[in-house]
């Protein structure tokens, strides 16, 4: 058969084509033939900043770069606050015993002086380590790199220094027939927290919130303060809605409530099982308002000679 006559398409071949390796040798081309490399050493990599991060604020600028001092033990408020992007944020729980007179004082009035007692007494505290430690002189550093910046103790050189701002907080439950509730103390005080809260349906979370930094011009008493007590109202879930006393039960057996004013987590299994409707700010419920926090951060720090409507407000309930 002459070349004219040949079919156009040659039949496929039933053997795999070779691999580029192969066919480089059999054509004796020159193609480089890389060879494999180990693998490095795997890294521990960073875990990526929060969102909050990214927030370009002048408050969370000035907090990112100041000793910032939580005055709570709560790791919710941490949470909130961390998200922001605040990575030397310092907790410094008050040691102060919350013994204020909620009979005498009222719900309002009550939380706010609790949360203005707490930062007060870390303000004070600290500023006395700072000067106590600042007539000290420094340890000596243990050198672990031939560049002394680096052998420096941050944590070290901060507890030396005042707070540039001091952030407190404390949250109650008002029930409808205007009880204040705190955290339950014992399992059978839980379940019979929580049936209250469902019987009546409606409860109020008043949390309070206080900001502490120095004057500039160190005017007496030498620190500015604001407070705020923001409210949120919470509904729960009707006992024929899904809500009887096995399910309170169950739920206080998770412990999860056990550290929270009211008995139960809005941010948890308490929110899907208990909670019906929350009528205001979530992050109040969980233990911090984080933009009414932050609008007080900004008032002690670059407004401190301003009086606003919302404080005099406060001062007046």
């Amino acid at each position: 058969m002459d070349e004219k006559s040949q079919p156009l398409l040659q039949p496929t071949p039933s053997d795999p084509p070779p691999d580029y390796e192969t066919s480089a040798q059999e054509h004796a081309q020159t193609l480089p033939i890389r060879e494999k490399q180990p693998a490095p050493p795997a890294q521990a990599r960073r875990p990526p900043p929060p969102p909050g991060a990214l927030l370009d604020l002048p408050i969370l600028k000035y907090m990112r770069t100041h000793r910032v001092i939580l005055a709570s033990a709560s790791p919710r408020r941490r949470a909130l606050l961390t998200q922001l992007g605040l990575p030397n944020l310092e907790v410094r729980p008050s040691s102060k015993p919350e013994d204020l007179s909620k009979a005498a004082l009222g719900p309002w009035a009550y939380v706010s002086a609790t949360a203005q007692q707490k930062a007060l007494d870390v303000y004070a505290t600290l500023v006395d380590e700072a000067a106590t430690k600042q007539s000290e002189p420094l340890p000596p550093p243990q050198p672990t790199s031939s560049d002394p910046a680096a052998n420096a103790d941050p944590a070290a050189d901060r507890s030396r220094k005042d707070p540039d701002l001091v952030i407190a907080a404390d949250t109650v439950i008002v029930t409808r027939d205007g009880a204040i509730l705190e955290k339950p103390g014992s399992a059978e005080a839980h379940v019979k927290m929580l049936r209250h809260l469902r019987d009546t349906r409606s409860h109020r979370v008043l949390t309070a919130v206080c900001c502490v930094a120095p004057r500039a011009d160190a005017q007496h008493p030498g620190y500015a303060m604001a407070a705020h007590v923001e409210e949120t109202r919470v509904l729960f879930a009707r006992e024929r809605d899904g809500l009887p006393d096995d399910v309170l039960a169950a739920y206080v057996r998770t412990r999860e409530g056990v550290d929270k004013a009211g008995g139960y987590a809005v941010q948890g299994l308490g929110g899907a099982l208990l909670v019906d409707k929350v009528d205001g700010a979530v992050d109040n419920v969980i233990g911090l308002p984080v933009r009414k926090c932050l609008q007080l951060c900004e008032k002690v720090i670059f407004r401190q000679n301003e009086t606003s409507d919302d404080e005099e407000d406060d001062g007046d309930e």
